[in-house]
């Protein structure tokens, strides 16, 4: 049943989902109309603050980069920093389960605090200009860099567990909270009184960093029920314009040695009015575009 008063426009951002394993599965209400891979070349590093703030502002903050840069150089994480940038300091030297203690307490030291508390809300602390300026009235339920901090203590906490081997309080705490957004979502829908909506949920991004080496899994437990959510949200919304977009993809760290996952360099775009674009940037674009039509 679809709503009498729909947002004229509907941001689904799913942080993780991978590319490939939408294609690969032909998830239908994924790929709408169309859909498309985005290419992350003006990210240095691909981390989730600096990509979802470019979403909503247009603008790849430099300062921003360097940060997360710095963090990625010193902890040795495998996101994709280019070849030259990638020195990996800790990551050849001190053993996985080690460097995730050294990655929550002593880097932290070196960076200036935690990166993710430290750009969380970087979009609002510098006031800059966003997607939501465009629009009478918007509703987000938290982007990160625009008041969504995608890795609190707690968190981090259970994803060292997971890393030891204890890994059920993690999947219980992610599942948790998708479950809350999700109703957020679906509650704000219901209001029928947005004219943008922009969503966002971590929850692809959580269990692909976990469970990479088991893609089949992840399809049946996680990528379903993100499909099924955009499906539910098509037949709400029919009139709506509908983007699904995320910041980067998900791939598995090492085919052999880990099941473990890591950001792969590219992202995903889908559109239920048949555009298209290359790069996440560009997204504020086509939204300032159609909150002037």
């Amino acid at each position: 049943m679809s709503l009498s008063k729909q947002p004229k426009i509907i941001v689904l951002g799913i942080d993780g989902l991978e590319y490939n394993l939408v294609e690969k599965w032909r998830l239908d209400n994924l790929m709408q109309k169309k859909f498309c891979k985005l290419n992350l070349s003006d990210f240095k590093v691909i981390v989730t603050p600096p990509i979802w703030g470019s979403m909503i502002t247009g603008i790849v903050d430099k300062e921003i980069i360097e940060l997360w840069t710095k963090y990625i150089k010193l902890i040795g994480n495998d996101e994709k920093l280019d070849e030259k940038t990638s020195t990996k300091i800790l990551g050849k030297i001190i053993p996985e389960k080690i460097g995730a203690w050294f990655q929550n307490h002593l880097i932290q030291f070196f960076v200036g605090g935690n990166p993710f508390e430290m750009t969380a809300n970087y979009v609002k602390n510098k006031n800059q200009k966003t997607v939501f300026d465009l629009f009478k009235k918007s509703w987000t339920n938290g982007i990160p860099g625009f008041g969504k901090n995608v890795s609190g203590e707690e968190q981090r906490k259970l994803t060292v567990q997971a890393i030891m081997g204890n890994k059920k309080p993690y999947i219980e705490f992610i599942l948790e909270k998708y479950y809350e957004d999700k109703l957020l979502l679906l509650n704000e829908l219901k209001k029928q009184d947005n004219d943008l909506i922009f969503w966002y949920t971590p929850m692809l991004d959580n269990f692909g960093h976990m469970g990479m080496g088991n893609p089949l899994k992840l399809m049946m437990k996680h990528y379903l029920e993100i499909n099924n959510l955009v499906g539910e949200i098509i037949k709400m919304c029919p009139s709506s314009i509908i983007y699904v977009i995320s910041d980067h993809g998900m791939e598995r760290i090492d085919q052999k040695k880990s099941s473990w996952g890591a950001h792969s360099d590219h992202a995903f775009f889908s559109s239920n009015t048949g555009e298209k674009i290359e790069k996440p940037p560009q997204l504020y674009d086509l939204i300032s575009k159609h909150a002037n039509d």
